[in-house]
């Protein structure tokens, strides 16, 4: 099985400057908190570069999505493909109100499905590239551009494969957003609108508050911005495990589940692919598969 070849891809940007990293550790430890539950295996394979499959996937036969290479899965992460998400529903289980930004962590629904968000932009793993095309399951991503601006072009090739949403995370990821004024929350989200859109050819609609912290006038910078919804979490991934607000510590349909993009300095010497092969495996033991938060939301 070979990988599929690197496209072409268009606002091609060269890296710049080294970013600052000083303070990448803090964003890190505040984003997170500790695991727990028992770890699932998954076997990690290493592999590089991009890959740009048709982000029009259906359902086989089988109840999974088309144009997955399932041998290919099972070969280097240890894991089978996703089964086939149900059909976007006709009306969004939540309407946002661009007047009063919606704030959620969850979609009311009956299916067994929930949402992978990935925030900041810390690591920038070219083999999670190749692992989102592999994989061919809707990812949303929330990006700040203090964490990003060191290669804008690592996400334009993630955008690129056609699975991925690009959404607002403010311009440098300040943990304390409710002690800021209304003038610097506006400064931070629409900044960054401007820069995402420069970059990636994007209009985010979604913000999410640095550390899930915002307040009343946090809200109405995201409205003052042009955004219509906040989103929160119900679960955050760790190393090998997740964290649960429910004391069942089990996934619940239409639960929101927090990742971050980090590397082995956040992750104790594991890579994102690791990561992210762990929380596919949690999904996959409780019978839940991946959709579009963008398709309910």
């Amino acid at each position: 099985m070979t990988d599929i070849q690197q496209p072409q891809w268009s606002r091609r940007r060269f890296m710049g400057g080294a970013a600052g990293l000083a303070t990448l550790g803090s964003f890190a430890a505040a984003c997170g908190g500790a695991s727990d539950g028992t770890a699932m295996a998954g076997a990690v394979a290493s592999s590089s570069g991009a890959a740009a499959p048709s982000a029009s996937a259906t359902a086989t036969s089988t109840g999974t999505v088309s144009g997955v290479d399932a041998d290919l899965l099972m070969q280097r992460y240890g894991l089978q493909p996703f089964a086939a998400a149900p059909a976007n529903p006709a009306v969004k289980p939540i309407t946002l109100d661009p007047r009063d930004p919606t704030i959620f962590s969850h979609v009311p629904t009956s299916e067994k499905i929930c949402f992978v968000t990935i925030d900041d932009g810390i690591d920038k793993d070219p083999a999670f590239i190749q692992m989102a095309a592999d994989f061919q399951i809707p990812l949303t991503i929330s990006l700040a551009d203090t964490l990003i601006r060191d290669d804008y072009a690592y996400f334009e090739k993630l955008y690129e494969t056609g699975y991925v949403s690009i959404q607002n995370h403010t311009v440098n990821h300040p943990l304390s957003m409710p002690s800021l004024s209304y003038q610097e929350q506006l400064d931070e989200i629409a900044g960054q609108q401007t820069k995402l859109h420069a970059e990636y050819g994007v209009t985010p609609y979604i913000f999410r508050p640095p550390g899930g912290n915002y307040d009343s006038v946090t809200q109405e910078a995201t409205r003052g911005a042009g955004l219509k919804g906040m989103m929160l979490w119900k679960e955050a991934m760790e190393i090998n495990d997740m964290e649960y607000q429910t004391s069942d510590h089990n996934l619940q349909p239409g639960d929101i589940i927090l990742c971050h993009f980090r590397g082995p300095t956040q992750l104790k010497g594991e890579t994102m692919v690791h990561m992210m092969t762990h929380l596919y495996s949690h999904i996959q033991a409780q019978g839940f598969t991946v959709a579009d938060v963008t398709k309910y939301v």
